[in-house]
């Protein structure tokens, strides 16, 4: 990659490559989280769905199924295995709130159950980040001052603390992601802590 080359962010306004993620700043890891969670917003946003179908198709008779891709693996469940795995996930660690109790159970599930299961629990965090995305295009282009206050998943981040981007920061990012995953170098998503 040329040190020098520029992407354009909209129209003439453009950056430079090496801009980001922001490295020795105090949003380098954010940067990072941002960039990877955009890279799949496709997937993720069809996972976030997958729960979303199985509920209506489950209260409707209907038949349905996901097939769920992550990395190199692949699973496919029915509407039934989609509800039962976040009820009973969720109502055991209701009924159990000690952390060896729970990992045990987690070790129980498939490595795809797991991811399932941590990607819907969390799917709050990366759709408020597409959506925080659209508003900020929005409001930039309204000339209306927009913030956006990331807050990364415990599930998956230790010690990474919340931080404020405004809207030319994510549009930014949007277009370095978009310029990374068209030259296919696409970060994994993470896996959860506990695994």
């Amino acid at each position: 990659m040329d040190p020098l080359e520029q992407i354009i962010v909209y129209d003439n306004f453009s950056i430079d490559l090496n801009k980001y993620p922001r490295m020795n700043n105090d949003k380098e890891k954010t940067d990072i989280i941002i960039i990877i969670f955009l890279m799949h917003q496709d997937l993720l946003i069809k996972l976030a769905e997958s729960f979303d179908f199985a509920m209506q198709y489950y209260h409707d008779c209907k038949e349905y199924y996901y097939v769920f891709k992550f990395n190199n693996n692949i699973k496919k469940y029915s509407a039934n295995e989609i509800i039962m795995l976040i009820k009973q996930t969720n109502d055991y660690f209701k009924d159990n709130p000690n952390i060896n109790l729970q990992k045990k159970y987690l070790n129980s599930l498939s490595f795809m159950d797991q991811i399932y299961y941590f990607y819907i629990k969390n799917k709050d965090f990366y759709l408020n980040l597409y959506e925080s995305l659209e508003h900020a295009k929005k409001a930039y282009f309204e000339r209306r001052d927009y913030s956006y206050n990331i807050k990364p998943p415990f599930d998956f981040y230790n010690n990474v603390f919340n931080k404020t981007y405004n809207a030319i920061e994510l549009m930014e990012l949007n277009a370095y992601t978009q310029y990374l995953v068209q030259r296919k170098i696409i970060q994994n998503l993470p896996i959860p802590k506990y695994l």
